[in-house]
Formats: C-alpha cells, sequence, structure tokens
C-alpha cells in the first residue's frame, strides 16, 4: 500500500471513530457533572461551603493511627457530598451503556462494510474505523461489565475478526 493509501485508510479511521463517537454524543446528552454535585472548591471557609451544600474538612487529619493531626488552615478545604456524585454516576452508567451499544453495532456494521467494498484504502479505513469503534465502544462500558460480559464480549469479538479474516481474506 503507497504511503497516500496508508495515510487515507488512517485518517478514514480515525475521523470515523470520532464522527461516531461525537454523534452519539450529540443526539443523546451526557449527564453534566455540574447538574449534580455544585462548584465548591473554590470555597474558602467552612460556612459558605456548608450554604452551597458541600463537606467541609475538619481539619483533622488521621496522619498516623489513632493519632490526628491539625492540617493547615491553607490545606483544609470543601468538597461536594457523596450522595451528588451517586446521582451523576447512574446516570453516566446508563449513558455509557447507551455508548456501547451503538457504537457495537455501527462497529460491526462499518467492518461488514469494510470487508465488501472493493476500495482498497476506502474499505480498509471503514474496517479499520469500525474495529476501533468496538474497542471504543467496549472501554466505555468495561468498568460496568461483570468478567463473564467481559469473557463473552471478548470471545464473540475474536470469533467475528476471525470469521471475517477468513471469509476476506483465504483465498484457497
Amino acid at each position: 500500500m503507497s504511503k497516500k493509501k496508508f495515510l487515507l485508510t488512517f485518517a478514514i479511521a480515525i475521523i470515523f471513530v470520532f464522527f461516531i463517537g461525537y454523534g452519539i454524543e450529540v443526539f443523546h446528552d451526557p449527564p453534566e457533572y455540574q447538574d449534580f454535585c455544585p462548584e465548591v472548591y473554590h470555597l474558602d471557609n467552612e460556612t459558605a461551603c456548608q450554604a452551597a451544600g458541600g463537606t467541609w474538612s475538619d481539619g483533622l487529619d488521621p496522619g498516623v493511627e489513632g493519632i490526628k493531626q491539625p492540617i493547615p488552615a491553607e490545606k483544609r478545604f470543601c468538597s461536594n457530598k457523596l450522595d451528588c456524585y451517586i446521582g451523576y454516576q447512574e446516570l453516566q452508567d446508563k449513558h455509557d451503556l447507551v455508548v456501547f451499544v451503538v457504537a457495537i453495532i455501527i462497529g460491526i456494521l462499518a467492518i461488514v462494510v469494510g470487508v465488501i467494498l472493493n476500495k482498497d484504502a476506502i474499505s480498509t479505513g471503514i474496517l479499520a474505523g469500525g474495529v476501533l469503534l468496538l474497542l471504543y465502544g467496549t472501554i466505555r462500558y468495561w468498568r460496568h461489565a461483570d468478567d463473564v460480559l467481559k469473557f463473552i464480549l471478548l470471545g464473540i469479538a475474536l470469533a467475528v475478526l476471525i470469521w471475517l479474516g477468513y471469509k476476506k481474506f483465504d483465498k484457497r
């Protein structure tokens, strides 16, 4: 493959993944952290922190087990309460599932189209984009999946890729 064809293939693959990934975010809005948790990190006193819904560090740090040492005032901080993060994370998990499903479906379709097309650089770019899209969707959902699901997903992906390799590239 010439340098020009290689660069075209590479560009198609990368832009394809960005296009689909961005499209998913456009049509299925991800949750915004600020909608669940107020910005409290800049607050520098306990009263303002609690009024904004944050939690103020008490100035004590368990440095050595059983001994609490005072923290200098400049190291005290305001942080969000855990419940705001939990609500955000629940919606983020659902969004990651949508990203996973859409990316897997479009990725598989792209791989099939890439195998069917007869234009070398274009078909290889679409095929590579499909593989990268499968990778993107899987990475987005990986932390939510249990070990059995991970094993099944990897097995299916491997089987499909081997099957496509035999169908497309085995000329015997």
